[in-house]
């Protein structure tokens, strides 16, 4: 099975939402006190911000070539995909003990209060909620905001005839 060539040329600006989005991600993994969650919105931030860039600058050009088309929620699916194994290869290379390989334990003692520290899941599981829900909500919401954006551009103007 084959992929069609607008899923490859929308395949790039998922992956630079996904590059995007872990930055912030990659240094709440480096604290391991993982008392910083802002840093996860902070990265979904990132996520409605390019996406919505992207599909203001890209929307409106290659209207013609339908290879060409940029497709908001195609991008958002596949930024959501990306990010989702990027934060699964990266808490497996930064915080192995997320996984509960070596002294989980010791690890979990500073994370904040909501986290339970019986369980070693329960910080991969915020990191993947936050990644699929919020991500997707806000991938999802850019997308509609941008093709009106794009729509609003093909409207006449609202000017009126001046009677001299």
């Amino acid at each position: 099975m084959s992929l069609k060539p607008s899923t490859l040329y929308l395949s790039r600006f998922g992956i630079v939402l996904a590059i995007a989005y872990t930055i912030p991600v990659i240094f709440f993994l480096k604290d391991r006190r993982f008392s910083d969650v802002w840093l996860l919105y902070l990265g979904s931030a990132i996520f409605l911000f390019l996406s919505f860039v992207f599909g203001i600058i890209f929307g409106s050009k290659n209207k013609d070539n339908p290879q060409k088309k940029y497709n908001g929620f195609t991008v958002t699916i596949i930024g959501v995909i990306f990010s989702v194994v990027l934060i699964l290869i990266l808490t497996l290379i930064l915080a192995p003990d997320v996984y509960g390989i070596g002294s989980a334990n010791d690890v979990l003692h500073q994370t904040p209060p909501a986290i339970t520290t019986s369980g070693n899941h329960g910080i991969l599981f915020m990191m993947l909620a936050d990644a699929i829900i919020i991500n997707f909500a806000a991938g999802t919401f850019s997308a509609v905001i941008a093709k009106s954006k794009n729509e609003e551009k093909k409207l006449p103007s609202n000017e009126f005839p001046v009677d001299e």
